[in-house]
């Protein structure tokens, strides 16, 4: 934590210049492909599961599929902005 914080006392300057010394390595494509899949095989389980086992038969059923999700994150970024708000 108080690296962080003389992080923040530097000059512009000189935080420039910390950032360009460091490595900065460039990973591959295929570094940390177990992370990537366990991001993706969420949506893919979701996807078969909608359109292979539970196939949907009109327009409205989609639409609420995808709706109901985006809906409930929506909401929980309302809370998180507003919980920000109130700690400041």
């Amino acid at each position: 934590m108080s690296e962080q914080s003389d992080f923040n006392d530097e000059v512009l300057k000189d935080k420039l210049e910390t950032l360009l010394v460091e490595d900065n390595v460039i990973k591959k494509w295929n570094e940390g492909l177990f992370i990537k899949s366990l991001i993706l095989l969420p949506i893919i389980i979701f996807i078969v599961g909608l359109f292979i086992v539970n196939r949907p038969e009109k327009l409205t059923d989609i639409l609420f599929v995808f709706l109901y999700p985006v809906a409930l994150i929506l909401i929980g970024l309302i809370l998180l902005f507003f919980m920000r708000s109130k700690l400041k």
